[in-house]
């Protein structure tokens, strides 16, 4: 096997990670299939149970004593009755939105390992509980200082098996794109700080390429033009804070750029299928 490439240091420190979970417990809803549902990268351990994962164009089964590895994309899962799982979920990517990892996952395996590793970390970022279900794992607390350096130490910790874990499986990183790229991740990253309410293909006066050749340019590297990327943006973003059950329908509609409701449950339901509320209810994350 290859060694895994070499990355200079400030190569390494503009790596961007967040740390979402960590939870051990039962999931939220068994037996029926759920929403097509963001998802960023992760590992979850079925400890009881088993799951079932729609992703990539196929279904992969994952028994009792496996792990899942995911990749940040859509997804569909399914749950056996009594399913418990172990998981975890982070978002390590590049200044210009490439991800740390992207190619080769949404696979299940045996990774004792890495699981031994994610049953440390659960024990360190929750001292003393045996059980912590996805939405205790994702409420925003408070910390002293001290204790976040510890969580972000523990994370970091579990991050150095994945690395290795998945480099053993002939998995690498990706690193950040090479010079033929950068004008594209130039664009790619102007059109992704605009605000979600502005879908129009526009750039600014100071941008070195016309719309047209930005469009083009666009098309070459993803596949779709300026007009099509921002509306999945704005779906992609959608989901996202439907999912989060924090706000209203009402107000995400009206922080996506739509004056009513029924204009936004209309859009959605077209894209997905299915209305913003029956989205909400039939979507939990892993």
């Amino acid at each position: 096997m290859p060694s895994p490439p070499e990355c200079p240091a400030e190569t390494w420190r503009s790596l961007r990670c967040e740390w979402l979970w960590v939870y051990r417990g039962p999931v939220p809803r068994c037996g029926v299939w759920s929403a097509e549902i963001p998802v960023p990268p992760g590992v979850f351990f079925v400890e009881r149970g088993e799951v079932r994962i729609r992703a990539d164009g196929k279904e992969v089964l994952v028994p009792r004593g496996h792990a899942f590895v995911s990749a940040p994309d859509l997804r569909q899962h399914w749950f056996a009755e009594n399913t418990r799982l172990l998981s975890v979920g982070f978002r390590s990517h590049w200044p210009d939105g490439t991800p740390l990892f992207r190619s080769g996952l949404n696979f299940a395996a045996k990774v004792p390992k890495l699981r031994l590793a994610t049953l440390e970390l659960f024990r360190r970022v929750h001292v003393g509980q045996k059980s912590v279900t996805f939405r205790e794992a994702t409420q925003h607390t408070a910390r002293t200082m001290a204790d976040w350096a510890v969580h972000d130490a523990a994370f970091a910790s579990w991050f150095v098996v994945l690395i290795e874990t998945l480099h053993g499986l002939g998995i690498q990183p990706e690193l950040p794109a090479e010079k033929s790229r950068r004008r594209a991740d130039q664009l790619i990253a102007w059109l992704n700080a605009r605000p979600l309410d502005q879908t129009a293909p526009t750039l600014p006066p100071a941008f070195p390429l016309g719309t047209r050749r930005a469009d083009q340019l666009l098309q070459q590297h993803l596949g779709i033009g300026m007009r099509a990327f921002l509306e999945r943006r704005r779906l992609d973003a959608a989901r996202e804070r439907i999912l989060a059950d924090t706000t209203t329908l009402k107000e995400i509609a009206f922080t996506l750029g739509f004056r009513h409701a029924s204009h936004f449950t209309a859009w959605f339901r077209r894209h997905t299928g299915v209305s913003p509320s029956v989205y909400r209810c039939g979507a939990e994350a892993v």
